[in-house]
Parts: structure tokens; sequence; C-alpha cells
């Protein structure tokens, strides 16, 4: 026993600088989410792979229209071994660094357009003044977990917008067991639909057997089932688009993005989700429900309402997208909303920290 263990060792002789060498190399590559700048780098990615000169083979969004706008984007991702914790699983902590980079390749799918077209109208109707685009901030994110992912398991993020209001772009990102769930096709990637057995028709979005494309909230609206059982974990996020210090109601985005169905002339932007009052002692938690029948808008710059009353806007997408009418887009938008302004309640716990109104257990320290 001890002759094989030296020769093992004389084998992979341990002195050797090249063995380190080579033992760093493929425990860098078992672990390229974890290297120094690479979520970085993936930021770049994602970026590099929705601008337009690097998106010649995909579908535009705008020739989609608003089929396109609860849809998901799919991204492939493994847990990296340096990414689990002391249970041998993905810690909870590095989800959300996939979480960002799931949503910035939705983002920029679905709204650099109407971003860069939004900013430089503003900047014209302001006579040149101010910045020339737009920018999006985070305001907030959540996380819900259902299933461990175990060391190298391949999982695939389905990131999609969730709703909006006056202020805030709500998504939704679902961490899914890879190659589980098969959507009936793709809208943007026309290329990896197979005709035999799994094809849609955009403008029409029927599958290949006239099957109504409905979306998944619809569908489990009429079945009332539970989560899907290859889900992993459930995130919701919320952005605010600004240009300098004015907020942009993302509808004006979506709309300049060519998403948006023509809008009824008596339709009002939606308020926003903003957080109630703590209740006084001895007051009931407000629901939900109650504090969105309380709200009010607040973004009431001229320039911004002149852009969003615009009725010229959204015109060009009418053509080919009535089954994603202005009603539905509503339905779908409403149906989000009932879960974006549940989460919006979480912003009380702000108003729960005393500070230096009470003692506290102790303090210590930790690695800086």
């Amino acid at each position: 026993m001890a002759s094989n263990t030296t020769s093992l060792l004389s084998y992979l002789d341990l002195k050797s600088l090249g063995f380190w060498k080579t033992l760093a190399i493929f425990l860098a590559l078992l672990n390229l989410k974890q290297l120094p700048f690479a979520w970085h780098l993936r930021i770049i990615s994602g970026l590099f792979q929705h601008i337009p000169w690097t998106s010649r083979f995909l579908v535009d969004v705008p020739s989609i229209g608003p089929a396109a706008l609860f849809r998901p984007l799919i991204l492939a991702s493994r847990a990296a071994p340096l990414e689990c914790d002391y249970n041998l699983h993905k810690s909870n902590s590095t989800y959300f660094a996939d979480f960002d980079i799931g949503r910035l390749h939705l983002l920029i799918r679905l709204c650099h357009s109407g971003m860069a077209k939004t900013g430089l109208d503003l900047w014209e109707k302001d006579g040149g003044k101010g910045p020339r685009r737009i920018g999006v901030m985070m305001g907030g994110v959540n996380m819900n977990f259902r299933k461990e992912i175990k060391p190298g398991q391949a999982f695939e993020m389905w990131t999609r917008l969730l709703t909006w209001d006056r202020k805030w772009f709500f998504t939704v990102t679902h961490f899914v067991r890879k190659d589980t769930v098969k959507p009936k096709g793709w809208l943007l990637q026309p290329w990896r639909n197979n005709q035999k057995d799994r094809s849609i028709q955009p403008s029409g979005m029927r599958d290949a057997k006239g099957e109504d494309d409905t979306t998944g909230a619809e569908r489990k609206s009429s079945e009332n089932r539970g989560p899907h059982p290859a889900i992993f974990a459930t995130g919701i996020a919320k952005y605010v688009f600004k240009r300098g210090r004015l907020t942009i109601p993302p509808e004006l985005v979506l709309r300049n993005s060519g998403l948006l169905p023509p809008k009824p002339s008596d339709h009002e932007t939606p308020p926003v989700s903003e957080t109630p009052a703590m209740p006084v002692e001895g007051d009931a938690l407000p629901t939900a429900g109650a504090a969105m029948q309380n709200l009010t808008s607040k973004n009431a710059e001229a320039l911004v309402d002149e852009a969003l009353n615009d009725p010229g806007i959204g015109e060009q997408n009418a053509a080919g997208d009535d089954r994603w009418d202005w009603d539905r887009v509503e339905r779908e938008r409403l149906k989000g909303m009932k879960i974006a302004e549940a989460w919006t309640m979480t912003e009380m716990l702000g108003e729960m920290f005393d500070g230096e109104e009470g003692m506290a257990l102790g303090k210590y320290w930790d690695i800086p």
C-alpha cells in the first residue's frame, strides 16, 4: 500500500511547478464564473450579444410587437464549485449575480431601442438640453428558494417582464432545471424552431397545431396548478428609467420599443406602486390591494406627460397584432401587478428599524 502511494506521488510530482500550474488552470476552468472580473465580462457579453451588428440573425423585437412583451428570455448556466456552500449546494447569495445577468439580457433585448429613442425624443423636445440618453437603475430585488442546485448542475434562467406602473418596471426570473422545460417555439430566433413538431408563427401567435399561444399566467389561472416542479428558485426585481433626475414611465419606453399596441384615448398611465405609511398601534395592517387604491401619480413632468399622451406612438405596430390588443396587454399587466404590489409592502420594513432607540445584542467583526 505504501509503495503504491509513493508511486502515485512520484507520478504526480507534487514538487513540480508544472503540476500546480495544471491544477490551477483546471480549478479556474471549473469556476470561471467566480474568477476576478468574471461578472463584468458576463455583463459585456450580454451587451455584445444584443447590439444591432451582432444580432443580425435575430428577429427584431418591433417586428414581433406586443406578442413579445411578456415572453421569457432563457439563459443557460451552471453552478460552479466555488459557488457552493458547506451544504454542498449553490449558495443563496450567488443567485443574485446570475439574476443580474438574466435581467440584463431581457432589458437590452426588449428596451434598448426604446431607451435610445425616448432619450433622443425628450432631448429634442427639451431644446437640446440635458442628457441625450436615459439610464436604468435597480430599485429592489427579492428571491424565493424552492430546491437546491448541486455543484456542477446545469440550470436555466427564464426571465420575463412581469408588469409596470407609472414608475417601476418589474421583472421575474425562474431558475429552472436545464432541458426539462421547452417553449413552443422561439420568437426572436426562428432558426431554432423545428418545423416538424414545434413551430410558431409570430404574426398569428399560434403553434403548428393551431393552439392559442397564451402565457403561462393565463394557463395557470384556468388550471389552478402549483409551481412547476422544475423550478429551483424565483426572483423578482424592479427598475426605474431615468433621464438625469427625471423619471421616465416604463410605458413610454415600451411604446418606443414597439412593444405596445395603440393606446385607447381614455386610458391613463398606471399609478406608482408606492409604499403605504406604517399603521399606528392598534390599526390593522393594510392589504396590498387596499394600499394600491390610494395611490396617486407623482411624476407629473409636462415633458413626459406630453410624450405619454402622444397618440402617434405605437400605431406602427397595429398591423398583425390584433391578438395582443391593448385590453389583453392590460389584463396581463394587472395580473403581474397583483404580485408586484404585494412585494412593495416589504418596503414598510424600513420603518421598523429603531436604530438608536433600543438596545443591541452586541457588535462583532467580519473579514473587511
